[in-house]
């Protein structure tokens, strides 16, 4: 529940006379105003307590009230003119197999109650009921000031649970009365180059240009990370992916990250999320933080691996705003048509040639690349994605204006990163730093449109999107935030900082950083390697100068590792049962934290290469082995292993690895990183010690108090399977 109640400005009614109508109330926050409450016996602080953890249907987030029969909340309300009750309904699914709950509102007025709703939600004859419920009741004739309103639940078969039914966002709102309102709008994978604001041949954004001229451009917007949850978390924290942690596929925000929308959340804005991306709304992800209404969109059928179209995305985010109407809001949209597979619906599947065929269907590089010409068809297919994500943006932008919204509305469009066609040899993303991936358009919106038409060529970074988006809504900036807000760059005099950027997705690990002259990028996997690019000269980073400027390199190198963050987990490396062992650890990161556990006087671990490298003697005796932990920087960063037992090189069978005690193929061996490729489709069990087993040397990943490592079931595979995040075991 948010700490502030924040009301609308009330409108002045009447000719002549100064008598207002009343604000709207977002009775999420109306704690005062909540008289009585009470839920399947459940006491008023309990109900609040519950419902400031909200529910979850079919991975839609709502936070609300938990209303179990017999249930009764009493709120102490006045009612604008125009008002209506505002709300989303909802049977737990844990209870849909029982018969139906039914929900009232009634108005207590001039000593009178009357009802102004009810509805028998029954998930077994309505399918639909199954999700969550929207209402809009008309409550003008109940206008007036010093009113209750109560909501009521009563149950046919009840089961004694408070959360059996639930008031989802209720909220008496008004069309009449003018809020602050602030947009962010997301397109997954959009290169800033494939659209005709940056310049692109082609018209595949008609919309997006048209909504520049009310806008700001900024043609140096940069990304920290080339692929979707490390980079919208920066966005949505105004951290780098270091501080937030949400850098490899099964990791969580960090529990310390407050997200822009709890930002909003404290000074009592409404706040939702209309989403695509299963990376992103995925419970495991743990992005719903600070959100009313946080919205995983599905596709046909319901599937949660298919991709979700734009339309669906903008219907769902149209939805949320008509239904906070006079409240200040915060709105974070997320489509993702260009987005791989590349399958735009007709006709803008046939909208640029080449055009696919049969045989050469230029969905996806995985499969469908065969022959040159299927690079161009797909380009094609992906501007054809690009353009339809554009009629709904301008479909999205049009129904702002026919609402009354768009004027005075905060609305920053922007990507999470672009899109690899082979431009440097690789295809879609998350695989490297070039600029087609991280650097994204960005075109900003402010209110009244200040500073509309500009265009900004200094460097700005996605940690600047959350103080930009307070700022403009006269929400105090808070002191951690790494961002600026992109209105001082309209201001003259402010230098451009550099930009950290970094990948550690599917084993592929590097870090950089770039500048508005030159980027350098320090890649640690698959290439072990250092590049260096002078932008100015060379803007499509065909020329790698690292050799020739070493100095240029020195600094720029303090720079990038100054950023690199330690994995959340540790490795553990147990010697057990007798003979002698002398193993070597490497790594062209850095092993740090080691940690030692009953070595004996005549046994060691020593570390060398300036953090490179970890040699061990042990001698374990049965029953008292020896114990050896470590991180490695950067995340993902690879570890090898290898060394003798007992004066031979050390063999497969000599290491269990995991639960299983399964053994490597080969020494030296690359220890299993939670991201590898390889070792999600192994099913090795890695976050703990063997169950039995010989080997005499034993490893597996241990998480510190307090993390966590997102479980990866069936499901959530699938749907990251559908978009290429995880393989095909």
């Amino acid at each position: 529940m948010r700490k502030t109640l924040l009301l609308a400005t009330a409108a002045a009614l009447g000719s002549g006379g100064c008598v207002s109508s009343p604000a709207p109330s977002d009775l999420l926050d109306a704690k005062s105003a909540l008289v009585e409450a009470k839920a399947a016996g459940l006491a008023r602080d309990a109900v609040l307590a519950r419902g400031a953890q909200g529910l979850r249907v079919n991975d839609v987030l709502v936070r609300g009230f938990p209303a179990g029969p017999p249930g009764r909340l009493r709120f102490a309300v006045d009612i604008p003119q125009d008002g209506r009750f505002q709300a989303e309904l909802a049977i737990d699914p844990r209870f849909q197999e029982k018969p139906g709950v039914e929900f009232v509102v009634k108005v207590l007025h001039d000593k009178r109650e009357d009802t102004a709703f009810t509805l028998l939600v029954d998930p077994i004859a309505h399918p639909a009921h199954r999700l969550f419920v929207p209402v809009d009741v008309d409550l003008a004739r109940f206008a007036g000031r010093g009113r209750e309103l109560v909501l009521e639940t009563r149950g046919y078969e009840e089961t004694g649970d408070p959360g059996q039914a639930f008031w989802g966002m209720p909220a008496v709102t008004t069309a009449s009365q003018k809020a602050r309102l602030a947009i962010l709008y997301l397109v997954d994978t959009l290169r800033a180059d494939h659209t005709g604001v940056y310049g692109y041949k082609r018209n595949t954004t008609p919309e997006l240009v048209e909504f520049a001229k009310d806008a700001i451009v900024f043609d140096a917007a940069i990304s920290h990370a080339s692929w979707t949850k490390p980079a919208v978390a920066s966005i949505l924290t105004s951290h780098l992916p270091g501080q937030h942690r949400a850098v490899q596929l099964r990791d969580p925000l960090d529990p310390s990250q407050v997200t822009i929308a709890g930002r909003f959340d404290e000074r009592g804005f409404a706040t939702g999320a209309a989403i695509a991306n299963s990376v992103i709304y995925g419970e495991e992800s743990a992005f719903d933080r600070g959100f009313d209404y946080f919205a995983g969109l599905h596709g046909d059928d319901d599937t949660r691996s298919k991709l979700v179209g734009a339309d669906v995305v903008v219907d769902s985010a149209l939805a949320f705003l008509r239904s906070r109407r006079g409240l200040p809001t915060f709105l974070y949209v997320h489509t993702m048509d260009p987005h791989v597979p590349y399958a735009p619906p007709p006709p803008f599947d046939q909208m640029f040639e080449p055009h696919p065929t049969p045989e050469h269907p230029a969905r996806d590089p995985r499969t469908d690349y065969k022959e040159p010409l299927d690079r161009e068809r797909m380009i094609a297919q992906y501007d054809g994605d690009v353009a339809f994500g554009d009629r709904e943006f301008g479909r999205f932008v049009r129904e702002l204006k026919t609402l009354g919204l768009y004027d005075d509305a905060l609305v920053l469009f922007m990507a999470d990163h672009g899109e690899e066609f082979q431009d440097h040899g690789l295809w879609l993303h998350g695989r490297s730093l070039y600029d087609e991936l991280i650097r994204i358009p960005l075109v900003l919106k402010l209110p009244g449109g200040r500073g509309h038409g500009a265009r900004i060529e200094r460097q700005v970074q996605g940690v600047d999107v959350m103080p930009t988006l307070l700022e403009a809504m006269g929400v105090p900036l808070p002191g951690d935030l790494v961002g600026r807000p992109l209105q001082r760059a309209l201001e003259s005099g402010e230098p451009a900082r550099p930009a950290l950027a970094e990948i550690s997705h599917r084993g592929f690990v590097a870090h950089g950083v770039r500048s508005e002259e030159e980027k350098f990028v320090r890649r640690f996997s698959p290439d072990d390697d250092e590049l260096l690019f002078d932008l100015r000269r060379d803007p499509g980073e065909k020329t790698n100068i690292a050799e020739a400027n070493p100095e240029r390199v020195r600094l720029r190198k303090a720079q990038v590792e100054a950023g690199m963050a330690q994995n959340p987990f540790r490795y553990v490396i147990e010697a057990r049962g007798g003979g002698k062992l002398a193993l070597r650890l490497e790594t062209h990161g850095w092993l740090e934290a080691v940690e030692t556990t009953g070595l004996g006087p005549q046994e060691r671990a020593v570390a060398g290469g300036n953090g490179r490298s970890i040699d061990l003697v042990l001698q374990p005796r049965a029953g008292a082995p020896r114990e050896i932990s470590f991180t490695v920087r950067p995340i993902g960063a690879p570890v090898t292993l290898s060394g003798l037992r007992d004066g031979k090189p050390l063999r497969p069978a000599d290491v269990g690895i995991g639960e299983g005690g399964q053994h490597p193929e080969a020494i030296p061996y690359r220890l299993p990183d939670v991201e590898s490729e390889t070792d999600r489709g192994s099913g090795l069990k890695l976050f703990g010690a063997p169950k039995g087993g010989t080997a005499p040397v034993a490893l597996w990943l241990a998480l510190p108090p307090g993390r966590s490592i997102g479980e990866l079931d069936a499901a959530t595979r699938e749907r990251l399977r559908a978009l290429g995040y995880v393989g095909p075991n």
